[in-house]
């Protein structure tokens, strides 16, 4: 056994050796290696850590990413769809490359080498949320001070890079879009969940999880869930955020026409889905992007994408003069840096509406 300032080295009957010390937590910790000098170097590490006052328990470090996971991933605070979401993401994405390894292991280089690996094989809004996944699993890491600081450093990482930027629609294409959709009757009850998506700034998911009891008088419509489609079954909770929570209130002319969807396409039920497929069922993603991308071909409307209709909600709502309160009440975000950021895609030229922070209907043109 060879003994030095700090700790020991002794060489086991196997050949390898094993540096031991006494941390400050009164246990002694050890570690084997294959060479002596690879002993004395981790040696030389503890004590660097203790000098600096960054020094953690082996035991601590010896966790895994996969640990952190679970424990993550059963927190009392994740909303039902988004724990299943998560989870998604962990086993389709995150288990191979990270479940095994320690959280101490885990560096900047490791990250950026998954990251441009999982580029080539997935989607840029999955590699982002799963980025994002395992940059807050990490964070836990660092608060339980397992690791002194987190590794996940990508700048930009977390957002996906969408082929051009966002846009919000004119008034005027907005209602063209819904003109078209009201042509077809295979698609005529699509008609107002246009109108409501981009003059009233909804997300998809809480438009599609609105019921006739949502709908209240002075064209005003209570949010207060939202829907999403994970691992092959409906998930209903609470709207992204809590300020998700609101109630908004529509122009006019939506709102007769929300009246007419009423009556024609929507159980007398209280409970009746407000925008459902034919059949009374929740309308995916999927289904409602072909049916909008099939609309906008046939216009002739410039490449646009559905979630834009909630820029367009924004921008508007923005143009009558709404104060950023306003917006962040309107939109349902949590933080004014999101309500700026949302409505700021293009500007159009509004006059403000009698309704609080309500876009008026053009003058000029015809009401739908």
């Amino acid at each position: 056994m060879e003994k030095r300032t700090f700790g020991t080295v002794d060489e086991l009957p196997s050949g390898s050796f094993r540096a031991r010390y006494r941390g400050p937590d009164g246990r002694r910790h050890a570690k084997v290696f294959s060479t002596k000098a690879d002993a004395w170097a981790w040696l030389a590490a503890q004590q660097t850590d203790l000098l600096r006052k960054s020094w953690r328990a082996p035991s601590a470090r010896s966790r895994t990413v996969g640990d952190y996971a679970e424990d993550y991933l059963a927190r009392n605070d994740l909303r039902s769809s988004t724990r299943v979401l998560y989870a998604g993401l962990w086993r389709h994405h995150l288990t191979k490359p990270w479940a095994e390894v320690p959280v101490d292991e885990v560096t900047p280089a490791a990250v950026r080498s998954w990251h441009v690996k999982a580029g080539r094989t997935t989607g840029p809004t999955a590699v982002a949320q799963s980025y994002r996944l395992l940059r807050a699993i990490l964070n836990v890491a660092v608060a339980d001070e397992a690791i002194a600081s987190n590794p996940c450093r990508l700048r930009g990482a977390g957002t996906p890079k969408a082929s051009r930027p966002s846009r919000a629609l004119t008034a005027a294409e907005a209602l063209q879009l819904a003109e078209q959709l009201g042509r077809d009757r295979r698609t005529e009850r699509y008609r107002a969940l246009l109108l409501v998506l981009a003059f009233g700034g909804l997300r998809f998911g809480e438009a599609t999880a609105l019921r006739r009891s949502d709908i209240l008088p002075g064209g005003r419509i209570r949010i207060e869930r939202s829907v999403r489609r994970v691992e092959g079954r409906w998930v209903v909770g609470e709207p992204k955020t809590d300020a998700g929570h609101r109630t908004v209130t529509l122009p006019a002319a939506v709102t007769a026409v929300l009246e007419e969807h009423l009556e024609k396409h929507v159980a007398a039920a209280p409970g009746a889905l407000l925008f459902s497929t034919s059949t009374g069922s929740y309308l995916a993603r999927s289904n409602w992007n072909s049916t909008f991308r099939r609309a906008a071909n046939a216009i002739g409307l410039p490449a646009v994408r559905p979630h834009e209709l909630r820029h367009t909600g924004a921008t508007l709502a923005a143009a009558t003069g709404a104060t950023t309160k306003e917006l962040m009440r309107r939109l349902g975000h949590s933080s004014p840096a999101a309500a700026l950021l949302t409505s700021t895609r293009r500007t159009i030229a509004m006059p403000r509406s009698p309704v609080h922070s309500t876009p008026c209907w053009p003058e000029h043109m015809s009401h739908p």
